[in-house]
């Protein structure tokens, strides 16, 4: 029985070296799985922290845009007001042009009005004695 007792536990032996290589061989590949994932993951954080700086960048951006937006919608607003209200000086300045373009003419009228009186027979007949 010795023997073989002797042969079972060596078959055993035999089997359980072959499952420790086996297992060694799991092992290893994990440990490379393990290696390969971390650098991966090492490799993603890197690449979200420079996403997230590049958010950042494009935020800053964005405000200085948004700023300079505002900036010149204010100006074109206050250009405009001042349009508007130069518009409404020359409807102003053009109706009192053409008032006094009218009274010029009246003037004129007159003026040639008084010296065709002047002029005229009649007038000087009744200025003499």
């Amino acid at each position: 029985m010795q023997v073989q007792d002797m042969a079972t536990l060596q078959a055993e032996l035999a089997q359980a070296q072959q499952e420790k290589v086996k297992q060694e061989e799991k092992i290893a590949a994990y440990e490379e799985e393990r290696q390969q994932l971390h650098w991966e993951l090492r490799k993603l954080q890197g690449s979200q922290e420079q996403a997230k700086q590049e958010v950042r960048s494009l935020q800053k951006r964005q405000q200085e845009l948004s700023s300079r937006a505002q900036h010149w919608q204010q100006l074109h607003q206050d250009s405009e007001r001042a349009l508007a209200m130069r518009e409404k000086e020359l409807v102003v300045c053009k109706v009192e042009m053409a008032f006094l373009k009218e009274e010029l003419s009246k003037a004129k009228e007159q003026v040639q009005d008084r010296k065709r009186q002047h002029h005229s027979p009649r007038a000087g007949a009744q200025a003499g004695p």
